[in-house]
């Protein structure tokens, strides 16, 4: 008996481990646990929890057409996985496992226990890399260290693409004799257990079916001129693929393979070409976070700003959650993200600069704040994000970059419809006035103030990393 040990990769397309263990011949069964304790501690969000057991019923129903049965084990947290794992193959005769490999520390530790039990039971396990294009560990430099530079990993992650990857595998025909989803039951109690508002999960398809209708429609639709309005968030310009890929309902190889055949069309191309970079910006956060471990327990990818004297003001973090920082554009994404479970990139940044560096407040408070409200929260590629906006992690332009947030509105939002749609007090502004409603004061009544002025911030940035980095030097030289 083979077992396809099903974690974020809720799929059967494109999926290597199912591939594999169907293609022994013998019968097969698949495999989810449930944690619900980790996802307390790892602060999921209530609407990515929904989608992940959404997606799970239909992951149910498609392997049942395959002819393999899927159960689910409620295991609590990581810790547990392995003993309950080590009963269930026991229980079925199971002597295979196959499995996506994933790289944060947890996960890490857990399939490390995992394997150990798996060892002393005579049961072999097989990973894949199958949330990536390029495994974290492929691609050094010429020294033989990790990048950290994501243009110089980035031409390094074409050119082994162009000579390695392969299509992804087609789908199995459907069985003569359909499985059985046993942990159904299991999903549906999670489901009602939930506390999730209709106004969000209604905004959201989840499972592989969505999201290989979704992918389609981007390419056929939005892909020509992604480079041209990635940016504008009051545009539907974006694939919003972050969704399924965080939770494997689709596989990066279907993005690519139909990125890569985009670019065969003279008017797709540059758009496709700007999309692709999009997948290695991914692939690059999963390789910094298996090959830099400390990260994934809160710490700094730059030890020196490790030493960063951040300002502890609970009322301004409230003002940046709630989006009334006084400043039109990072107010209107703050609120899209607690109304939807989603925000547009380019605010990712703006936002996260703007807690790091206006407000002077750590970046871990907003780290830990997007993965409780995001329906694509994915470690690596949030911890990467704030790192590079705070000026802790893998940015090749170090601390003085610092976007003004005036700047970023006027120039991504120039007529201020996304502004006008999150921020209804602003609505009646003109679409120059709506970027500084500080100097119209009397036509938005109701705005507030900006908590804080941009004049200075570069300066004290400034100030702040230099002495993180004297007090790190002075650490480094008492110890040797």
């Amino acid at each position: 008996m083979n077992l396809v040990w099903y974690r974020n990769d809720l799929r059967v397309h494109a999926h290597r481990p199912l591939a594999q263990a169907l293609a022994q011949g013998e019968p097969v069964l698949a495999l989810y646990c449930l944690c619900p304790a980790q996802w307390d501690e790892h602060g999921v969000a209530p609407l990515r929890r929904w989608y992940v057991l959404e997606s799970l019923r239909e992951l149910g129903a498609s392997l049942a057409s395959l002819g393999v049965d899927l159960h689910v084990l409620e295991v609590g947290d990581f810790a547990a996985v392995p003993d309950a794992l080590a009963s269930f193959v026991q229980a079925h005769g199971v002597h295979r496992i196959y499995c996506s490999r994933e790289y944060p520390l947890n996960e890490l530790e857990r399939d490390r226990a995992v394997a150990a039990h798996m060892e002393a039971l005579g049961v072999s396990l097989h990973g894949s890399d199958d949330s990536v294009l390029v495994p974290p560990r492929t691609l050094n430099t010429g020294k033989g260290t990790p990048y950290t530079v994501f243009s110089a990993y980035k031409r390094r992650w074409d050119a082994w693409l162009d000579d390695h990857f392969s299509a992804p595998a087609a789908l199995p025909a459907p069985a003569k004799k359909s499985g059985h989803f046993v942990g159904k039951p299991l999903v549906e109690r999670a489901l009602k257990a939930l506390s999730v508002a209709p106004s969000l999960t209604a905004k959201w398809q989840s499972g592989e079916k969505a999201a290989l209708k979704q992918l389609d429609h981007f390419v056929q639709t939005r892909l020509a001129d992604y480079r041209r309005y990635r940016d504008f968030p009051a545009l539907d310009a974006t694939s919003s693929l972050s969704v399924a890929l965080s939770a494997g309902t689709l596989s990066p190889a279907s993005c690519y393979r139909a990125a890569r055949e985009a670019m065969a069309d003279a008017g797709q191309r540059d758009g496709a070409a700007c999309w692709i970079g999009e997948l290695a910006w991914r692939d690059f956060y999963r390789q910094i976070m298996a090959r830099f471990p400390r990260i994934s327990q809160g710490r700094a990818f730059r030890p020196e700003t490790e030493w960063l004297q951040w300002d502890d003001d609970d009322e301004r973090f409230a003002a940046w959650c709630e989006g009334r920082t006084g400043y039109p554009l990072v107010d209107a994404a703050m609120r899209q993200l607690v109304a939807t479970g989603w925000m547009h990139n380019r605010l990712r940044m703006v936002t996260a600069m703007f807690l790091s560096k206006h407000l002077w407040l750590d970046w871990r408070r907003g780290e830990a704040f997007f993965m409780q409200h995001l329906i694509d929260g994915d470690f690596a590629a949030n911890n990467g994000g704030w790192q590079w906006s705070a000026s802790t992690g893998t940015d090749a332009v170090p601390y003085f970059r610092v976007f003004n947030p005036v700047r970023q509105s006027q120039r991504f939002d120039p007529q201020g419809r996304f502004i006008a749609h999150w921020v209804p007090a602003l609505r009646e502004l003109d679409d120059k006035s709506i970027h500084e409603p500080w100097k119209q004061p009397l036509l938005a009544p109701d705005y507030p103030p900006p908590v804080v002025e941009h004049q200075g911030v570069r300066e004290r940035v400034t100030r702040e990393f230099k002495a993180a980095k004297a007090l790190h030097d002075q650490q480094e030289n008492t110890q040797a």
